[in-house]
């Protein structure tokens, strides 16, 4: 199984969280599982032997079940295993009854015929670990406390720091997986909603983001859509998820999770309990800020709070760095998902000690290997109140191809856009050199040449580059 040490990562995230740095794009790529529909051999045997495969714990079956209750978001380490398999039936096509067609001419009984059920399978394999550790000596501590009791208390009160080190990590990467579901969302160009362009789109206002915050009217109008959203994933659908699978979420199994400056402004302008059934559903949260409240230099503003700064999980299939692409988008104040959608897996803790009799010293740790996944296949709306949203572009997977000679195996450069549905053209500056058709280069002849790959959003072209070199 690939285990990823985010200790790094993890300091950088608590720093945000806590206050103590302003906001800086976290990179997420391959931190978060968003599941693959084939087993990797070389990712998932165990660490020690590499030849055992990690067994398959826990499977949840989805089919179209509106009033399905799912398992508890956190699973211990035996229920879960070291992956979770999501099996998803798909609703059937109806097919013709012949049983009114016995006794016409050409019938044929179906009492052979097979017909198998459509079934999706994905697998969320991978963690992520970090560890807390501290020494306590014996006698280098004692010179500094009158009494035994004074010093243990002491040495509870570093106990007690760890475990909550460990529970604020915890909390502030699952916050951290929620991003990186906003972020994908986002990237994916599914089920985001600009309640701000809506709104002044429909009563022809000029509304900023900053105004709209404190406008009655404008909480009414939002209070609108986001009820009719949960209504609308409630009922079975393929709009609301990146990957166009039936899904239906029942209220009772959809995550809100609301920012704490939004919710603030229901409860001052609209003076009424008009929103409570929302902030009633058993899964609200209400959160104080996504990634952080410092910002570059104002504290706890809207803006700052309304955040979010990752490089998107899947990002990590590009194979340069450089060439990811990093959501940073304010605004954000409500997300809607699925209970499977946004989840913790894998949950492994351990904590330990060992005592060092010759020099007198006891080592204490306490360490975590949790998995977060999320699954696009799963409803989920991001509510954005933003002037903007993600600025369209588009990115290749690679900067630079290069072919032994004109003989060489194709290669395939692979373009990520926003709007992810944006038309891509793809051309070369030199068709004598290299070819490309929907990515796919193709050697021609020795020489240099550019692979430029264009989208059009808006009457604006936006292009991306990969220098190519064939060989003689």
């Amino acid at each position: 199984m690939k285990v990823n040490q985010i200790y790094s990562l993890l300091n950088s995230i608590n720093k945000q969280m806590w206050g103590k740095e302003t906001q800086t794009v976290n990179d997420l790529a391959g931190i978060i599982s968003m599941g693959e529909s084939v087993l990797s051999t070389s990712n998932n045997t165990d660490l020690f032997l590499n030849k055992l495969v990690d067994r398959i714990g826990k499977t949840v079956v989805r089919t179209l079940d509106l009033e399905l209750e799912f398992p508890s978001l956190y699973m211990n380490e035996f229920e879960f295993g070291a992956i979770l398999q999501k099996i998803t039936v798909n609703p059937f096509d109806s097919i013709v009854n012949k049983e009114y067609q016995v006794g016409q001419d050409g019938f044929t009984p179906s009492l052979l015929d097979i017909h198998k059920p459509s079934v999706e399978v994905t697998h969320f394999t991978g963690g992520t670990t970090w560890k807390f550790q501290v020494t306590i000596p014996d006698s280098l501590l004692s010179t500094a406390f009158t009494s035994a009791e004074s010093m243990g208390n002491f040495i509870n009160a570093i106990t007690s720091s760890m475990s909550d080190s460990m529970t604020m990590s915890i909390n502030n990467m699952s916050r951290t997986a929620i991003n990186n579901f906003i972020a994908e969302k986002i990237l994916a160009g599914n089920g985001v909603i600009n309640l701000l362009d809506m709104y002044n789109t429909q009563f022809s206002q000029n509304l900023t983001a900053s105004v709209a915050m404190y406008t009655k009217e404008f909480y009414r109008f939002a209070s609108t859509v986001i009820r009719e959203y949960i209504k609308y994933i409630a009922q079975p659908s393929v709009l609301y998820n990146a990957d166009g699978i039936l899904r239906a979420t029942a209220r009772d199994n959809a995550h809100v999770l609301m920012l704490s400056k939004f919710r603030n402004g229901f409860d001052a302008y609209l003076l009424s309990d008009s929103f409570r059934d929302v902030f009633d559903m058993p899964l609200f949260t209400e959160v104080a800020y996504w990634q952080g409240n410092k910002g570059a230099g104002s504290t706890n503003d809207f803006t700052t709070n309304s955040t979010i700064n990752v490089t998107p999980s899947s990002q990590e299939s590009v194979e340069n760095p450089d060439n990811r692409y990093s959501i940073n988008q304010a605004g954000v104040v409500c997300v809607i998902a699925d209970r499977q959608a946004i989840g913790v897996g894998l949950n492994k803790r351990r904590s330990g000690a060992f005592y060092n009799s010759i020099d007198a010293y006891e080592n204490i740790s306490n360490s975590a290997m949790i998995q977060y996944y999320n699954d696009l296949s799963e409803n989920g709306i991001v509510f954005v109140v933003a002037d903007t949203v993600a600025t369209p572009l588009i990115t290749l997977d690679k900067s630079t191809l290069t072919f032994a000679n004109s003989s060489g195996a194709d290669q395939t450069i692979t373009a990520t856009t926003i709007p992810a549905d944006a038309t891509v053209t793809w051309k070369t500056s030199k068709s004598a050199v290299a070819t490309v058709t929907n990515g796919v280069v193709s050697p021609a002849g020795s020489g240099s040449c550019t692979i430029s790959a264009e989208i059009t959003v808006g009457g604006e072209k936006y292009t991306a580059t990969c220098a190519v070199t064939v060989g003689s």
